[in-house]
């Protein structure tokens, strides 16, 4: 296992195939730093065209976005044709992008690269995550949304070739980096802006070449000294036959790679290191400089504007320049064109490294190795005085709090780490979807709707039935009957809600017994991850129960085992149910905890690996089109998985923040139930 801090390379390797077909056979080769010797994982990615559907869709909308008056793209593009864009078209288009994604590389034949590399990997890894295919569309997909990214903050991926090797190079030793850069046709943009930022830093010796002539160019490129860095800004567009991208080095002159094949190659002999293209049509140009094996591009792999260009090559130099790793700069300044998204959507989509994995990537500062510390042996008495000075601090940092996160995020990677565990058989969900909504029309579920549902469960004979649905109030139509099913079935549990410092409670339902209703709190830790099951609250008379929803279904199903818990809510004793003993938090500083609010009666929750359970949508139980096998002497959990609806939350499995990587509610009580029932025979 890697340890924190150290930079582990991820060679991601497609294989053949493409969106159509699928990638039968993809591989991961994993590099530690101390290691010579890779891992090697396999799996494979299913057919994904709805992907090849929504990037043309995607970037039909984004390209008229840039063609609207004040985007000044560094791309000579046709102004006719404009059209009326929706940027809220454009913000829902781009939320399905990034769902579509992750669900394809989610996928079931994906899971074990997933997986084997997240049992590998420390959250504070700096990660270079390589991706190699051939395939044109794979490789403009938006990668840097993969939830993987997300977990691992200092991690950035870059795209490569599968063939490449290493050029045999003539270094010339010397103090500042050597930048070349090409300031070309420059109508209707703002190049000196670039130029102010490479001209200011006094780390570098760069030579700038304004507006110049092919001639001139292939001249700098041979220079016997080297350049470490080639850079472009000014116009860019595609070659005629698709094949390849044109540089408007003037306003005349456009010039593409093979034009400069020979005069390319020597530099890169002779040192040349990266190339930075701050213009469009970025990936044809890195495709064809990757034959001639330069070791990084950075790229803008679609139309990018003017405004951006510059924000990226400024943060980048500015994070490079300072001693941030290469990876880790383009990272930073990448991110931080998120800032600009009000006025340029998809603005940190845009930038991309193309990585040669023969190559090590670029340093801008070699930093001194530390001076060697000769360490005199002491007395007893010294060693013993330091030993116990240590391990005095070591306690006194603990109880303070300052270790906890890394406990608890160690916590969290060994709950991943462990091996993957089918979905629970005892456990359906019931998923209300947003597509259910807009089939019914509905906003929320009415009470007839849910009437329906139990009608067609029912018959088949599920244990119990959690409804993880607020009804503090009727939602018409269909309430006289809803309320007498409340009432009269006995294997249906409701929720209810205490109140919270910045929310009301929400109150139970009126008609429901008081032995069929639960709380559906939970207790998330100060880093946003729901680590805790929580079992018990003092009941107050909004909602009125002392039990949560999970105690109350999982009780419900094991009393057909004659299993019964021989506690009932104390919130002093332990809680043995069945073979299992659960013993509660009942103090701040248990476990990883140092400084944490105890409320209720709780434990750690024990996860079990998702997908949790079997699910239907709730279209599919309406219309009946569902295994019986699935419901008889099932615990059912009916609730909301669409994003306008449900309540998410994060969990050490998908621990980031955004909200693609968080699950709803629905599953959090499954999750508990499931901790409950795998203890207790």
């Amino acid at each position: 296992m890697t340890s924190p801090q150290k930079s582990t390379l991820v060679v991601i390797n497609l294989g053949y195939g493409n969106l159509l077909s699928g990638f039968p056979h993809v591989t991961a080769l994993l590099w530690e730093s101390e290691n010579h010797r890779p891992f090697k994982f396999t799996g494979a990615l299913p057919p994904a065209p709805e992907l090849d559907g929504i990037y043309r869709r995607w970037n039909l909308i984004y390209q008229a976005l840039y063609r609207r008056p004040g985007w000044y793209p560094r791309i000579q593009i046709d102004q006719e044709d404009i059209t009326n864009v929706s940027e809220v078209e454009f913000a829902d288009i781009c939320q399905q992008y990034i769902e579509v994604i992750n669900q394809w590389l989610g996928a079931e034949t994906f899971r074990n690269i997933d997986r084997q590399l997240r049992s590998h990997l420390y959250h504070d890894d700096e990660i270079q995550l390589i991706l190699e295919t051939d395939d044109e569309l794979v490789r403009r997909l938006p990668w840097h949304l993969w939830d993987f990214l997300s977990d691992y903050p200092q991690a950035e991926i870059a795209l490569s070739v599968p063939e490449y090797h290493r050029v045999k190079k003539k270094l010339h030793p010397r103090k500042k980096m050597r930048i070349l850069a090409i300031l070309g046709n420059d109508n209707g943009l703002d190049i000196e802006a670039d130029r102010q930022v490479l001209s200011e830093n006094d780390d570098a010796e760069t030579v700038f070449l304004w507006k110049p002539s092919r001639q001139e160019v292939d001249k700098q490129l041979w220079d016997d000294r080297g350049w470490d860095i080639l850079f472009f800004a000014g116009h860019s567009e595609s070659e005629e036959n698709g094949n390849g991208g044109l540089l408007a080095i003037n306003s005349t002159e456009k010039i593409g790679i093979s034009h400069l094949k020979l005069s390319l190659r020597k530099a890169i002999s002779r040192g040349l290191q990266l190339a930075i293209f701050n213009s469009c049509q970025g990936l044809a140009l890195a495709t064809e400089l990757a034959d001639l094996h330069i070791p990084q591009i950075i790229v803008m792999r679609e139309p990018v504007s003017d405004r951006v260009a510059h924000a990226f090559l400024a943060q980048f130099i500015q994070a490079f320049s300072r001693g941030y790793s290469f990876y880790l700069a383009v990272r930073e300044a990448r991110e931080r064109l998120q800032g600009l998204e009000d006025k340029f959507p998809c603005a940190s989509w845009l930038p991309i490294i193309c990585q040669n994995p023969a190559e090590s990537p670029i340093v801008w500062r070699q930093q001194p190795p530390p001076p060697k510390r000769n360490f005199l042996p002491r007395g007893d008495r010294t060693f013993w005085l330091t030993s116990l000075s240590i391990t005095l601090m070591i306690l006194i940092i603990r109880q303070l709090g300052i270790l906890q996160g890394w406990e608890l995020r160690l916590y969290d990677h060994l709950m991943r780490s462990r091996p993957t565990e089918p979905p629970d058989p005892r456990i359906l969900v019931i998923e209300v979807t947003e597509n259910d909504l807009q089939l019914r029309q509905e906003y929320s579920i009415s009470d007839g709707t849910l009437s329906q549902v139990l009608q067609q469960l029912e018959p088949h004979e599920p244990r119990a039935i959690g409804l993880t649905i607020y009804r503090d109030f009727p939602v018409p139509p269909g309430e006289s009957e809803w309320r007498t099913q409340m009432q009269e079935q006995d294997n249906l549990f409701a929720i209810c809600s205490f109140p919270r410092s910045n929310e009301p409670a929400v109150r139970s339902p009126d008609v429901i017994p008081k032995n069929r209703l639960g709380f559906d709190d939970v207790l998330v830790d100060p880093d946003g991850i729901l680590r805790r099951h929580l079992f018990f609250m003092r009941a107050n008379p909004d909602c009125n129960t002392a039990f949560s929803l999970s105690f109350q279904l999982a009780r419900k199903y094991l009393e057909s085992e004659n299993i019964f818990p021989d506690n009932q809510g104390n919130q002093n004793n332990p809680l043995k149910f069945g073979q299992a003993i659960f013993h509660p938090l009942q103090s701040p500083h248990t476990g990883g905890y140092q400084n944490i609010a105890i409320g209720g009666w709780s434990v750690m929750l024990n996860y079990r690996s998702f997908p949790i359970a079997r699910t239907l949508t709730l279209t599919q139980v309406l219309q009946g089109d569902f295994d019986p096998n699935l419901v008889k002497d099932r615990i059912v959990l009916i609730g909301f998985t669409s994003r306008v609806n449900a309540k998410f939350f994060s969990t050490p499995y998908r621990a980031g923040k955004s909200p693609s990587e968080q699950v709803p509610g629905v599953m959090v009580q499954a999750q508990m139930v499931s901790h409950i029932l795998s203890a207790a025979p």
